[in-house]
């Protein structure tokens, strides 16, 4: 049987400074990963009207705020922590005639209800605070804080999160940041003891051929009140090849018939795949992989523990 789980993770990705403030360079990834924006405004278009209130939270570089105002809106509040990032909003709206139509906020989401910034019943709320690993920005604890200024019939972009889970092959990718063989003939390997997780962000697509197992989903969770959860999972392998690792990503819908997923799978995609790895073993086809997901206690993270049962 071998076993797998996950270890401390470093505190952000791409030397982020922390929640909710990533690097210009991940906005630039962001604004200009069309597919993801064109998931945003074919949910916003389905569910903004002219006249509504909107709110965002995560303002970032302003793109869906101006995308709520091209669609109607009477007016959009965006709520942005990062001054560096509320300055590029406020000319990013400035340029495109829409500051009249916007308030921006320069604060954390936890200060909005009492700030009383907001001062009409929200419509619609967006947020776009998603990261690779599904709730590592922070968007459970944001639909809490926000809830008390949403209108009863107020509309919620996203809506769900799921997650999926398979084992993947990763020959050739993980033999450049592990040591898995000497080195001219020497034993280097202590070096693995000094990574700080088995969690590897990998910002390229990964092939369906290299899936070894079926792919196993959690339940659907509803962002709105998302509660800590554990669940039983189950994979098969599909292929006899060498497994080594995990990887898991998440889909939001963000409306009906409107998914949006973050496993990195093309060119031009602003996410990055997650997966743990494993020692590198053998699978046969039909062998059974258990895993147990849980969502943590502070909802916003999650770990992965998982074993293949013997042939």
């Amino acid at each position: 049987m071998e076993t797998g789980d996950k270890r401390p993770e470093p505190p952000t990705r791409s030397g982020s400074p922390g929640r909710g403030e990533l690097p210009i360079r991940e906005h630039l990834l962001m604004v200009n990963d069309i597919g993801r924006g064109e998931k945003y405004v074919e949910a916003m278009s389905k569910k903004i009207r002219p006249g509504d209130v909107v709110l965002e939270v995560g303002t970032g570089a302003g793109l869906l705020s101006c995308i709520a105002v091209s669609l109607g809106a009477k007016h959009v509040y965006t709520v942005e922590r990062s001054p560096l990032l509320c300055n590029v909003a406020r000319k990013v709206f400035a340029a495109n005639g829409v500051s009249d139509r916007i308030t921006l906020l320069n604060m954390a989401s936890d200060d909005l209800v009492k700030s009383g910034a907001v001062r009409e019943p929200i419509d619609v709320f967006v947020t776009e605070t998603i990261g690779s690993a599904g709730l590592d920005e922070g968007i459970a604890p944001i639909f809490d804080h926000v809830r008390p200024l949403l209108s009863p019939q107020a509309k919620r972009i996203p809506e769900t999160i799921q997650f999926k889970q398979c084992l993947v092959n990763m020959s050739g990718i993980r033999d450049r940041i592990q040591i898995l063989r000497p080195i001219f003939g020497f034993d280097m390997s202590a070096l693995n003891e000094e990574l700080d997780s088995n969690k590897f962000y990998w910002l390229n697509p990964i092939e369906e051929w290299r899936e070894v197992s079926s792919i196993c989903e959690t339940a659907v969770h509803d962002l709105d009140g998302l509660s800590p959860s554990e669940t039983a999972l189950e994979m098969m392998a599909i292929t006899n090849n060498v497994c080594d690792g995990l990887l898991t990503w998440a889909e939001f819908k963000l409306a009906e018939g409107v998914v949006l997923g973050t496993r990195y799978r093309q060119v031009g995609d602003s996410w990055a795949n997650c997966v743990h790895f494993m020692n590198r073993i053998p699978v046969a086809y039909g062998q059974v992989c258990k895993s147990t997901f849980r969502i943590h206690d502070d909802r916003l993270g999650w770990a992965a523990s998982w074993r293949i049962e013997p042939r």
